[in-house]
């Protein structure tokens, strides 16, 4: 079997595994699936990109760091360090590298503008450059014979002169496609998940190996799993040669909301507190071998779950002012957290606890820390009676509390994105962070 039909039936193998799963994760388009996870088997992504939006447009300095990943991986070689930058707006070794080998070239006599979105021409051209420095074999267009592929584009004129030949041979090899049938757009963006695509297909017309890696593979959670509000475990597969993992969790606007390293490890404990509750999530788990290489799992869903509500009935106090404290904040449940808020139209922390006070004649200050340091008595963790407040912080900075309502549960407005809502102080988030309580009654 020659080497492409062998890629072919890789590729619908591994998306029909993929397929099978219970969702994509918010930034990865199902036609990109494939392409995506045989970069990844290549070696040819990076964290910078997997760990920003992936339906996102991307940078000059990102798209280097793959076109670098993809030289490597067609030559063989390591790419050789420069020692110093040639541009004054970034230290990235990637542009540098790729600058060196002819790959790329600056914006200017010592600039790089590596934050500026990469063109679509661009990358044609940065691509073909890479093919060049690999020393692949290819027939790179004049720019004259075979224009009749870019003339069919409406906006055909809009490629720069100095791009045509590029732009032509991306297109004759397939490596590229316009935007649709009419337009190819040369001096529109790229996203990330197109440019992962363009450059997995460079490899795998112009490889000469069938150079594949082991993908960590997550095993826990379960892909569509619904976790219930507290601790939860990550667990992966380990990967041969791996020197460290990243853990990427994004959010339904496929935002990253928590980054974690681990070494010498295949899990990692997500602590309560981390996540909002009663959202949808996608955790990424990479690998980054000794040779430098990365590689990527495939992303697993998840939805992480609110703790069923628990009737105010099962927290009575002896002290009618305290049961007074407990019906007022329960009455509260579900309203959202507002960073300065101080009403029912929605609370931060200590705003939350000081208008349950008030509403029951008690005056506290309107801060965390000052509420620490302010009116009432200090109590331990072992003397904690329903309606004390507890305070969460380091050092002696109150920087969160919440009303204790027994049973080592308190009531509070935990974060932006989140609602009035019970938890347990004895959480390994919140035991970390504990600073002591204060009774007010």
């Amino acid at each position: 079997m020659n080497k492409t039909a062998k890629k072919i039936i890789l590729s619908v193998l591994s998306l029909s595994a993929v397929l099978g799963t219970s969702a994509f994760a918010a930034d990865l388009s199902g036609w990109a699936v494939s392409d995506y996870q045989q970069a990844n088997e290549a070696g040819l992504v990076s964290y910078s990109v997997v760990s920003n939006n992936l339906k996102d447009n991307i940078t000059r300095e990102e798209f280097c760091e793959l076109i670098v990943n993809l030289y490597e991986k067609l030559t063989g070689e390591e790419m050789i360090e420069p020692q110093v930058s040639p541009f004054t707006d970034t230290n990235s070794m990637a542009v540098a590298q790729a600058y060196c080998y002819g790959m790329v070239s600056g914006t200017g006599d010592d600039t790089f503008t590596p934050d500026r979105l990469v063109t679509r021409e661009e990358m044609a051209k940065m691509l073909v450059s890479t093919l060049t420095a690999s020393e692949v074999s290819f027939n790179l267009s004049d720019g004259y014979e075979d224009a009749g592929v870019i003339d069919a584009f409406i906006d055909s004129d809009e490629v720069s002169s100095w791009a045509k030949p590029a732009v032509i041979t991306m297109l004759n090899y397939s490596l590229m496609n316009g935007v649709n049938d009419e337009m190819f757009q040369p001096l529109g963006s790229a996203t990330r998940e197109q440019a992962i695509s363009s450059v997995n297909r460079s490899y795998t017309t112009f490889s000469d190996s069938d150079y594949m890696l082991d993908l960590p593979e997550i095993t826990l959670p379960e892909d569509g799993a619904e976790i219930e509000e507290g601790d939860f475990t990550v667990e992966w597969t380990p990967v041969n040669g791996a020197q460290g993992y990243h853990v990427i969790i994004k959010d339904a606007d496929a935002s990253s909301v928590l980054l974690s390293d681990v070494y010498d490890e295949s899990s990692v404990v997500i602590e309560e507190g981390s996540l909002g509750v009663d959202r949808d999530y996608a955790i990424t788990v990479g690998a980054v071998l000794n040779d430098g290489s990365e590689v990527y799992s495939m992303p697993v869903d998840f939805r992480y779950k609110s703790k069923a509500p628990i009737p105010n009935s099962e927290y009575l106090a002896e002290n009618p002012v305290a049961q007074g404290l407990l019906d007022e904040a329960d009455n509260y449940l579900g309203v959202p957290y507002v960073w300065g808020g101080t009403s029912p139209m929605g609370f931060d922390c200590s705003g939350f606890v000081q208008y349950v006070c008030r509403a029951n004649g008690i005056s506290i200050p309107r801060v965390a820390d000052d509420q620490l340091h302010g009116p009432g008595t200090y109590v331990t963790r072992d003397q904690l009676q329903p309606g004390d407040l507890v305070f969460f912080g380091s050092g002696d900075y109150a920087s969160h509390v919440g009303m204790y309502v027994g049973e080592g549960m308190m009531i509070h407005a935990p974060h932006t994105g989140d609602v009035v809502r019970y938890a347990s102080i004895d959480s390994s988030y919140y035991q970390s962070r504990f600073l002591g309580g204060k009774r007010v009654i």
